[in-house]
């Protein structure tokens, strides 16, 4: 599988758009006139969302705001579905508890999946089948193993699928990649790349009191559990999903994903070959997995440090880019990317922007261009790799090795 960056030409804009309507076309035996009358240039997208308690109502209501009609939403747990039609603000056809009954609607054209991560593979799988498109939260997988088996029905299914890696459509990052492409920075031998954040008591945990939200009555348990191991109902597990190892990675899944991916993205790495990483859990004693986490990434010419915590968010987050003939660091206090010489003296400077609303814009863009988006499964899930191996070294102690090449553990 190989790194690709896909990118769209604004002024080939409808060149490409022909091109890819072809393509569906001669795979699918639509003409190119029946192909269009799916989305139309004039029609408005119908979407609806799947698992929109938290993540996905903020999604929904951006897709809102973009033009998309929100016609249904499909939660098991109907406090959460409560919430999110509240965030989103105008009300929907209809509710479901179960997904599959929103996937059999056929006047939705796609969804927004934000899901535990345990259940995006089932549930991207089988929203492809049903022919929508996609826009699904990151991390993409749970586990490494899932990944192929994701991305081959994703390309078979020829259905457009967005994964949440934001950053991908962030313009300040896209300068900084072209910068250290062109030598700007000279050859990269170090990235520091960081999490910070100011929460000592997770909001997470701490709402899983509220009966308005999570009581047994509200979630159909075995749903939620899906292909998990099988334990009684656990309001805990249940709004802190992210901290329990049956249903995700804890921070380094959560949050890692962006970061590397920035970190793969501007330096062209395919990936690490031994990942190193170590933490504990010191704050948050009610989580399986650490609260504070910090990985080393030996990608064969450079070294990527991941830090993450969010206890004390002095530093924010960012990236730093440090290179052989100087530097690009994001410094969040002043909004800005900074470049410097070898000497410590600035060069340029640029601002950073909010990459969410244009990654959701890419995706209904491309769901009517049927163009690649900027963060596809096959791309979303190299950079995931390595958040996965490091928690493998946490979990054992010890140094993974992995053969980014051949896709397999050293």
């Amino acid at each position: 599988m190989k790194n690709q960056v896909w990118t769209i030409d604004r002024r080939n804009f409808i060149k490409q758009t022909m091109a890819g309507v072809a393509g569906v076309t001669a795979t699918t035996g639509m003409s190119a006139v029946s192909y269009a009358r799916i989305i139309g240039s004039n029609d408005r997208i119908r979407l609806g969302g799947i698992g929109p308690g938290d993540r996905g109502a903020g999604r929904l209501a951006a897709a809102q705001k973009m033009g998309a009609d929100i016609v249904a939403l499909a939660d098991v747990n109907k406090g959460m579905l409560e919430r999110g039609l509240k965030i989103i603000g105008t009300p929907v056809d209809k509710t479901y508890v179960d997904y599959q009954d929103l996937l059999a609607r056929k006047d939705i054209d796609g969804v927004i999946i934000a899901t535990p991560d345990h259940l995006h593979y089932q549930t991207l799988i089988d929203s492809v089948r049903a022919g929508k498109d996609v826009y699904i939260e990151k991390p993409l997988t749970r586990t490494i193993e899932e990944g192929e088996e994701m991305i081959a029905k994703v390309k078979a299914s020829k259905q457009i699928v967005q994964v949440g890696n934001q950053r991908r459509s962030g313009e300040h990052f896209k300068r900084a990649r072209e910068i250290v492409a062109s030598g700007g920075i000279g050859e990269i031998r170090f990235v520091r790349i960081w999490d910070f954040r100011y929460r000592p008591k997770d909001p997470y945990i701490k709402r899983a009191s509220d009966p308005k939200l999570f009581s047994p009555e509200l979630i159909d348990w075995p749903k939620f559990l899906g292909r998990a191991p099988k334990r009684p109902y656990d309001a805990n597990r249940a709004s802190g999903w992210r901290w329990f190892w049956d249903y995700a990675g804890g921070l380094m899944t959560d949050i890692g994903p962006h970061w590397l991916d920035v970190a793969m993205w501007i330096t062209g790495s395919d990936g690490p070959r031994t990942v190193t990483c170590n933490g504990g859990k010191y704050q948050n004693t009610e989580w399986e997995t650490p609260d504070n986490v910090h990985a080393i990434f030996d990608c064969g010419t450079f070294a990527i440090v991941f830090m993450v915590q969010f206890m004390n968010g002095q530093e924010y987050d960012g990236a730093a880019f440090y290179g052989l003939e100087g530097s690009i660091v994001q410094e969040n206090n002043r909004g800005m990317m900074v470049r410097y010489d070898n000497k410590r003296k600035e060069v340029e400077s640029w601002k950073i922007m909010d990459e969410s609303p244009a990654h959701m814009q890419n995706f209904l863009d491309c769901m009517r261009s049927r163009q690649q988006p900027n963060s596809p499964v096959d791309l979303a899930n190299r950079v995931l790799v390595g958040a996965h191996l490091a928690n493998e070294s946490f979990r054992s102690g010890r140094r993974v090795n992995w053969d980014p090449v051949h896709w397999k553990r050293g």
